[in-house]
């Protein structure tokens, strides 16, 4: 059962490698990937409940970013959102996200969006009257079963697509996000062909490839979700995860491989990857 606790916050913005600052109006969220890196936050901030079980809701967080933009000179960019989805379907309640993108649009900031949320529509006509955002859209699997086990409450991924698109239309940058690649289901060449038929097409600014992030408890969930489901390759995804010497090697032929695929499209000259 979900817990949703209000939460009042002192800070906001924190400095980030990703941007000038990051900005979280949630801990937790709801989409429940098997493969979230944050699920390490459990750690710190003593729920009982599972990841993906609870979400903490940072009421005023608006009022806290009004309040750290008048002492913070000048950020140039901010992202949205590192540890949660900014968009996920509280937000359809809460509107927090929104209100601190208008708080930083209006202010001239650039904001980069990522999200697996076709919500985030509804705030096209912030981000297309400003013309100072971005929009980026994680793309791991045109499977829907795979898909649907992997990120059981995100927006499907053909969901995902036609939010891009609307996008463009409206002339918002778009970019997509392709990960994380996971051993033996997301990497493959027949899933990642999927992918790139799917972005064919769209005039993307970057496509950004990440392989998997085995950190604090990822591998334990993907293994338990992934065999529920009888996905029956968890194994050979542990162990090419947990050997070191594996892994790096994976790695180089992981690129490798992409970028082969991604040339049958027309789309290697977009892609960057993040590891």
């Amino acid at each position: 059962m979900l817990k949703i606790r209000q939460i009042d916050c002192k800070a906001i913005l924190n400095k980030s490698m990703l941007a000038d600052f990051t900005l979280n109006c949630y801990v937790g969220c709801t989409h429940r990937c098997l493969y979230c890196y944050a699920r390490y936050m459990q750690k710190f901030k003593n729920r009982p409940e599972e990841w993906g079980n609870f979400v903490d809701v940072k009421v005023n967080a608006a009022q806290t970013l009004a309040k750290e933009m008048q002492k913070i000179s000048s950020p140039k960019e901010v992202f949205m959102s590192s540890v949660c989805d900014g968009w996920q379907p509280l937000e359809a309640k809460y509107k927090l996200s929104r209100a601190c993108l208008k708080l930083l649009l209006e202010a001239g900031v650039s904001v980069s969006i990522l999200t697996k949320s076709s919500l985030i529509s509804r705030d096209f006509d912030l981000m297309g009257a400003y013309k100072t955002g971005s929009l980026g859209i994680t793309i791991t699997t045109m499977n829907l079963r795979l898909q649907k086990a992997l990120e059981p409450y995100a927006s499907t991924s053909q969901e995902r697509l036609n939010t891009l698109r609307k996008a463009q239309n409206q002339g918002i940058e778009t970019y997509v996000f392709l990960g994380p690649l996971i051993p033996e289901f997301t990497d493959t060449p027949a899933n990642l062909e999927g992918i790139f038929k799917g972005l064919k097409g769209l005039n993307l600014a970057k496509i950004y490839v990440d392989k998997l992030n085995p950190r604090w408890g990822v591998l334990e969930t993907l293994k338990k979700g992934l065999s529920r489901e009888d996905f029956l390759k968890t194994r050979l995804m542990l162990y090419t995860c947990t050997n070191p010497r594996k892994y790096s090697t994976y790695s180089n032929e992981l690129k490798t491989k992409t970028l082969e695929i991604s040339c049958q499209s027309g789309l290697s000259d977009k892609v960057s990857f993040c590891f």
